[in-house]
Formats: structure tokens, C-alpha cells, sequence
């Protein structure tokens, strides 16, 4: 650990640790010791019984006693800990001055339907501003619907900044995507970084809708589900919100964690529907019956083929057919 941390110069830092080495360390012997000029080595000495982990002592070598380490440093380290704690207080209070301030500009560039409460905003800049303005005075919680077979580039690079800076302030953020959003590298590499810095993830097959809640308070929806650069809706009306909330975790408890915890492979073994998609495979259906048999769609039928061959660890789905038979899945 670096003292220094602790308020600690850092020719301060290296006195302290020559004394716990060698107390009897006259002033001449830690001069000679840590080349430094007595005046130097002075302040360090006298910044010691300021941080209060030495006593000035006539007797000793040096002129200080060191106190004993466990109690000194800790007593310093709690000290910190309120002052951080303390400056934490007053910097969260200026979020409430920053939402008073920004009532007052004028020039936003979003309306507010009187009537309903409904920010309506049409440009997609616009809309990622007030995202980050949201998030910013977000202190609970962000649960979010993203669908899509894939996530643009640029969504990638809006939302990242939004994710890890509440992440880091201990904000809990659980995301849904569409399972077609695996397939790109880019988005894989989001999901890494971000569930590295506590985030949750899950991932289903079924139809979603965009979605963004933020305290369990306010809602963003897309003005049209089907072209998100229409814009976007702000949504604070607490019936809606109610709603809106039963939605998300209905959605969240049917999906799959992603990533999907580690298991044996040996040991585990596929649902019944997914043995039943493994036969009419190694029967010769084609994908098209194989869908229309299990009541699925050929693009999820094909996605939870794709799952299956990299759980068999199979190249192909005659060798997927093969493991599977060997495993005796079918």
C-alpha cells in the first residue's frame, strides 16, 4: 500500500518505514540512509507527528517515537475515510442544485406535454443527452430492454460511458438483449467489460421491446418500437410505471443469464425440447418442419441449433448429432 495515499509525503513515507525497520536511526543515520538534507528530512519528521503516527521524543534517536502501526495508521485511515465520506455528502447535494439550475435553461431542446407529463423528443443527439442527464441523477437502479439481432456500433459507444459510470457509483444495472446480439465481437467485448464491472446480463429468444427504467420513477420508450430513430418518449406517470416494471421482470425471470454460468459438460445435459430439436435433426428434418414441429420460428430454431452445436463442442450438425448420440441425448 502506498502511503502516500494516506496524506503521507513521500520522503515522509520512507522515514516512517526506515524507523519501523530500525528505530535507533539517528537524524545523521537517516540523512546518510535516504540522501536526503537534514532541513528535508526535518519537515518529513515533523509531517510524521502531524499525521499523528509519531509523538515528538526528546530521548529518541531521531527526536520521534513512532506509535504502534495497527492503531496510528488505522485511527488515519478511518480520519480519511470521513473526509471522503464527508466530501461524498456534499458533492451528492449538488445534484439536487444541478436539477435546479438546468429547470432554469431555457433553450432545452425537448417539450413537455402539460397535460400528461410526456417529454417527447424527436432527435436522436438530443435523445442521448437526456439519457446522460438522467443517468446522471440516477442513484438506485437502470433496467433495460435492448432488442435487435444486433447492437450498432454507436449504441455500443453511447451507453458503455452511461453503464461503467453508474456501475462504479454502485448503481445496479440488469440489461436484456436478444440472443442475435452474440454473434458480434463488439458487443461481446461490452458485455465482458461491463459484467466485469457488476452489471447483469440475460438474453432471450422472444420478441422484446425497447425499454429504459431508471429508479423504478421514469421510463424511456421509443415514440415508434419499430424505428427507434424516431425518437424517444420520457415517461414518469407512476400507473405507466407500475406497468412497465411488471414488463421488465417477467422478461428478466424468463431469460437466460448470460454469460451462462460454467457447468460440466459431461454432466449437463439439454431440456427436453432441445433433445426433441437434436432428433428431428438427426432424422433428416429439414429446419423448416423442425420449426413448424416445435412451434418456433426457423430463426430462433436456427440460433438454438447454433447453441447446441457449441455446447456439443461440434463442427457441423452431423458431428453435433454424433456427441449427442454418444452423450446420450438421443
Amino acid at each position: 500500500m502506498a502511503l502516500t495515499d494516506l496524506g503521507f509525503t513521500p520522503l515522509a513515507e520512507r522515514v516512517y518505514r526506515a524507523l519501523l525497520d530500525n528505530p535507533e536511526l539517528d537524524v545523521a543515520g537517516l540523512s546518510a540512509a535516504l540522501a536526503c538534507g537534514n532541513d528535508e528530512l526535518n519537515a518529513a519528521l515533523t509531517a510524521l507527528t502531524e499525521l499523528e503516527v509519531a509523538t515528538p521524543a526528546d530521548g529518541a534517536p531521531a527526536g520521534v517515537a513512532l506509535k504502534y502501526p495497527a492503531s496510528a495508521l488505522g485511527e488515519l485511515i478511518e480520519r480519511r475515510e470521513d473526509e471522503l465520506l464527508n466530501l461524498q455528502r456534499k458533492v451528492g447535494d449538488t445534484r439536487a442544485e444541478v436539477a435546479k439550475l438546468t429547470e432554469r435553461y431555457s433553450a432545452r431542446p425537448w417539450s413537455v406535454d402539460p397535460a400528461t407529463g410526456l417529454e417527447r423528443i424527436e432527435d436522436l443527439d438530443q435523445v442521448r443527452q437526456r439519457l446522460s442527464e438522467l443517468a446522471f441523477f440516477t442513484r438506485r437502479s437502470v433496467w433495460s430492454v435492448q432488442p435487435g439481432a444486433s447492437i450498432s456500433r454507436s449504441a455500443i459507444e453511447a451507453s458503455k460511458p452511461l453503464d461503467l459510470r453508474g456501475l462504479r457509483r454502485g448503481i445496479a444495472v440488469r440489461t436484456i438483449y436478444n440472443t442475435g446480439a452474440l454473434d458480434d465481437e463488439m458487443f461481446l467485448d461490452y458485455v465482458q467489460e461491463v459484467t466485469a464491472a457488476g452489471a447483469e446480463i440475460r438474453v432471450t429468444d422472444d420478441p422484446i421491446e425497447r425499454m429504459v427504467i431508471m429508479d423504478d420513477v421514469v421510463a424511456v420508450l421509443p415514440i415508434d418500437p419499430q424505428n427507434s430513430g424516431q425518437g424517444a418518449l420520457i415517461v414518469r406517470q407512476p400507473g405507466l410505471i407500475v406497468g412497465f416494471l411488471r414488463l421488465f421482470h417477467r422478461l428478466w425471470n424468463e431469460a437466460s443469464v448470460y454469460p451462462p454460468p460454467k457447468t460440466d459438460p459431461a454432466a449437463a445435459g439439454p431440456s427436453g425440447e432441445d433433445r426433441k430439436v437434436l432428433a428431428l435433426l438427426a432424422e433428416g428434418s429439414t429446419d423448416e418442419v423442425a420449426a413448424r414441429v416445435i412451434g418456433v420460428s426457423v430463426r430462433h430454431l436456427r440460433r438454438r441449433v447454433a447453441r447446441l452445436m457449441a455446447e456439443l463442442g461440434a463442427g457441423s450438425r452431423f458431428e453435433a448429432g454424433v456427441e449427442a448420440a454418444r452423450r446420450g441425448w438421443i
